[in-house]
């Protein structure tokens, strides 16, 4: 799997999530033991619908939770000083060279990055061409068969 970048608040957000699982996985297993002790002149189980969804439950978050736990190997802490140059959580201006188009985009290290809202990751083709660049400098990128000729105009911290 490539890296996921993130800043130490990023790193943060992320382990909390990871506790914020385990706590719904403990809410659940608490409501699987009450939905067997109220049909406990039952056979327990069958015909328990809440009983049944509580179990599909447990087993979607165990698989949220291990896939987030196995993904914590492949976290890369970025420093927030970047030295004028292109990292986390930058504002970057670009001009596409090849159709004279001047985009800002957000450069973020979450793994859920959206290009609607002008975000992107360093793990794209776009933010991992320009990570540690300088203002002026200019680079290419490739997505799929197309190649992609951007300047950097402008680079400041997010606020």
């Amino acid at each position: 799997m490539s890296k996921i970048y993130l800043d130490k608040l990023g790193y943060e957000n992320y382990l909390k999530s990871l506790e914020d699982i385990k706590k719904e996985i403990d809410e659940n297993a608490k409501l699987m033991s009450l939905y067997v002790s109220d049909d406990a002149y039952g056979d327990g189980w069958h015909d328990n619908f809440a009983y049944e969804e509580t179990m599909h439950k447990e087993a979607e978050l165990f698989q949220k939770y291990n896939k987030k736990k196995s993904m914590l190997k492949d976290i890369v802490i970025i420093d927030k000083e970047s030295n004028g140059t292109v990292s986390l959580n930058m504002k970057v201006e670009l001009l596409f060279i090849d159709d004279e188009i001047k985009e800002e985009y957000t450069i973020i290290g979450d793994i859920n990055s959206n290009i609607d809202d002008n975000s992107i990751t360093l793990n794209s083709p776009l933010g991992s061409a320009i990570y540690g660049k300088r203002v002026g400098d200019k680079v290419s990128y490739k997505v799929g068969d197309n190649t992609y000729n951007v300047e950097i105009l402008g680079i400041e911290a997010c606020s």
